[in-house]
């Protein structure tokens, strides 16, 4: 499996990367939380809680309290508030307009390397405990997601919302109000991570599919899911994985990196579709991942090859003891996984679409067309 993606702000090279992997009973103890029906012991003064244990505070306990790392976790009944053990940082502003700004220069052709290449930047949006795919119409019923692109995207979120409300973080502002969420990092003293931002590569010439295979029209509403939320082992998961830039360390599971360092989560997602569900039972049948001769006869529809590249700043202490908010186990990570829900301006994007990923061309930052570029 093939993740290229730079660190954001940095510059780039597009294309092919080389060497990357394509008691109930039980009394509570003093700080946690009291089995369901018990009254909770409070914490003795000056000793904070246990992260992941109590409920929050004058709410009862729920039942699936988040496990240490290492342990397995508990599955949350249906209809159950998920536990919420970590503070939510502030959200940001995202860009209530849209629309081009003059190009920096023209699109590269060929590309180099036969593929076909669009990428747009996006910033920190907010954080939640909903999901909109797996989840929805139920708020807090899920672990903690940093979400990118549109500002409103939670539980209730549907594709026509996402069309017509909401700022976005990305670049084109609300001519992009598609929502991309992930789990959120958490370090070794259970504070959520704020990243530094996102790339999002609409790209052709992988999962062996040429650039003129890629359907012309890009589907909005359509809802993708990669990785595996559920994985305990690196052998469980594929098409995620994570990287220290500074050594060049590529692993599923989060590595060893220093304080000041850029560690960055990739997910690559199926490209092949088909045809006709946005959406489907358990949330991925509907699409499938592109193989040697392309797309399965079952999921004839190629849309473009999407990749996330998320960018953390390492703090002190580098990376010992980070996890995501959906690690039922250790190593940290493991249960990297990302979602999509396509909201584009139909106008927007069959420039990109056309002039970049389904031609043999390399197209700058955001950019749609020889002439055009989106704000930012």
């Amino acid at each position: 499996m093939q993740l290229p993606g730079p660190v954001a702000g940095q510059p780039e090279q597009s294309g092919k990367q080389p060497g990357q992997p394509t008691p109930v009973g039980q009394p509570a103890q003093p700080g946690q939380a009291a089995p369901v029906g018990q009254p909770a012991q409070p914490a003795p003064v000056g000793q904070p809680a246990q992260p992941g244990q109590p409920a929050p505070v004058g709410q009862p306990a729920q039942p699936g309290q988040a496990a240490p790392v290492g342990q397995p976790a508990q599955p949350v009944p249906v209809g159950a508030i998920a536990p919420q053990p970590y503070a939510i940082p502030a959200p940001a502003a995202g860009l209530s307009y849209g629309g081009t700004r003059p190009s920096p220069g023209p699109i590269q052709r060929p590309s180099g390397d036969g593929t076909g290449n669009f990428r747009i930047g996006c910033r920190y949006s907010h954080m939640n405990y909903d999901d909109s795919i797996i989840a929805p119409n139920q708020p807090g019923r899920s672990h903690l997601h940093v979400y990118f692109g549109n500002t409103e995207s939670n539980a209730m979120s549907t594709a026509a919302s996402l069309l017509s409300s909401g700022n976005s973080t990305c670049d084109g502002g609300i001519s992009n109000r598609s929502s991309y969420w992930l789990p959120a990092v958490v370090d070794g003293g259970s504070n959520a991570v704020v990243p530094q931002g996102m790339s999002v590569y609409y790209k052709s010439g992988y999962q062996g599919i040429e650039p003129q295979e890629i359907t012309s029209t890009f589907p909005n509403g359509l809802k993708i899911i990669a990785g595996n939320s559920r994985a305990t082992t690196v052998a469980e998961n594929s098409h995620a994985l994570w990287e220290c830039r500074s050594t060049g360390e590529v692993s599923a599971s989060i590595p060893a990196c220093g304080e000041g360092s850029y560690l960055q989560a990739r997910v690559e997602f199926p490209q092949c579709w088909d045809g006709v569900n946005l959406d489907s039972p358990d949330h991925k049948s509907h699409m499938a991942y592109g193989r040697d001769g392309g797309c399965p006869a079952s999921h004839p529809v190629a849309i473009p090859d999407i990749t996330f590249n998320v960018d953390y700043i390492v703090g002190s202490g580098g990376t010992n003891g980070w996890r995501l908010s959906s690690d039922m186990a250790a190593p940290g990570g493991v249960s990297l996984h990302a979602d999509i829900i396509t909201a584009w301006d139909p106008a927007i994007s069959s420039q990109w679409l056309n002039n970049c990923t389904r031609q043999n061309a390399d197209c700058h930052v955001g950019q749609i067309n020889d002439r055009e570029s989106l704000v930012f």
